[in-house]
């Protein structure tokens, strides 16, 4: 691994801050997990890691001021080795319990990795906690490719270890999970081109003005903006490239056409800054917020791995709530911190699947020409 010192970006820092500020590590990680499409020993598998972490340093890159006080990234420790999860464990758990272990941008480890295996003793799945400060959408599609390839290939086994001791728990936010019907997601992205709008917008216009509605009260949404655009090279490399921003208020009794319009005309407004002037991170109001997000993860045909949707149940916003696809398989989450205002997850979340029903098939609210 390198020795290279690199200075740390205006986001990179922001994350950084949060910890040293007293934020818990636990809300600044990721979860991610994939299922093998063959079967393959626990070892070979554990190699394969291995060798997309140093394919990607980052993956072991540490944050600390340097003797000016600026703050660099740093070549960290080496990972431990990956945990060997026995068949009674589901890829939810197994997260939670490496989410468990000790994890720091300042000390490390930023990574944590661990294999599933089934009652034949081989590995089904594969599942990771990395701490967002070095991940985001676009770091995990390039380590499933990464490991995908390794695994298309022989190569030395890589170290195991048991799981870890089963530690106090903190109590986790409140959330509501539910697979989405099959097409839906598909026909509100239909429907959101026949309008004119991204299916991101679209969704987001609709969840926001049912959350509006839900809780009876305006919400901030917020997005992460993607900043690759500055950089084409930083496409290819893992490591986190976006910023949190704040939207347009979305009061009750908006419809979600409207609300997708608006929200497409602030990305638009956003896209123009990052741009231009540049967007660094910000702050979140002082009144009910709530993050929005869309995963759709697209697997290649016959892929050797398919992303499983998992999530920590543990909100950085007052409220989170977004839908993943992945794995052909749709589902809506929402995470609520524990004390903060606005509507029950469990309410919210049946609110919100009606909403993408109507940015999906119109009616009521959901489609002005419906």
């Amino acid at each position: 691994m390198s020795d290279v010192v690199t200075r740390a970006t205006r986001e990179e820092f922001g994350l950084w801050y949060e910890e040293q500020a007293g934020t818990p590590v636990r809300r600044l990680l990721c979860a991610f997990a994939a299922a093998l499409a063959t079967p393959a020993p626990p070892g070979r598998v554990a190699g394969a890691l291995a060798r997309v972490v140093d394919r990607y340093p980052e993956c072991r890159t540490v944050f600390a001021p340097d003797d000016g006080g600026t703050l660099v990234r740093r070549p960290g420790p080496d990972l431990a080795p990956t945990v060997c999860f026995g068949p009674e464990w589901s890829a939810a758990g197994a997260a939670a319990a490496l989410g468990g272990e000790p994890m720091s941008a300042e000390t490390g480890p930023v990574l944590r990795l661990g294999v599933l295996t089934g009652p034949a003793g081989e590995v089904r799945q594969v599942v990771g906690v990395a701490h967002h400060v070095v991940w985001d959408g676009r770091s995990e599609e390039l380590f499933w490719a990464a490991l995908a390839g390794e695994l298309a290939e022989p190569g030395p086994d890589g170290p195991l270890r048991p799981p870890p001791p089963a530690a106090p728990q903190e109590a986790a936010d409140p959330q509501w999970r539910a697979e989405v019907a099959p097409g839906v997601w598909d026909a509100a992205k239909w429907q959101a081109r026949a309008h004119g709008v991204t299916p991101f917008s679209w969704l987001v216009g609709h969840f926001a003005a049912a959350t509006a509605d839900a809780g009876e009260a305006a919400v901030t949404p917020y997005i992460d903006v993607d900043l690759r655009v500055l950089d084409p090279a930083s496409r290819e490399r893992v490591g986190y490239f976006q910023t949190q921003r704040a939207l347009g208020v979305v009061g009750p009794g908006t419809s979600g056409p409207d609300a997708a319009r608006a929200v497409l005309a602030d990305v638009g407004a956003l896209a123009a800054l990052v741009l231009t002037t540049g967007l660094p991170p910000e702050r979140e109001t002082a009144g009910p917020s709530c993050k929005f997000y869309v995963r759709d993860q697209r697997s290649a045909p016959d892929p050797a791995l398919s992303p499983i949707d998992t999530a920590l149940p543990v909100a950085r916003n007052d409220l989170a709530a977004g839908l993943t696809a992945a794995g052909g398989r749709a589902h809506l989450t929402v995470t609520a911190r524990r004390g903060a205002p606005g509507p029950a997850p469990a309410g919210l979340g049946r609110a919100l699947l009606a909403a993408l029903d109507r940015a999906a098939h119109g009616g009521p609210r959901g489609d002005e020409d419906a």
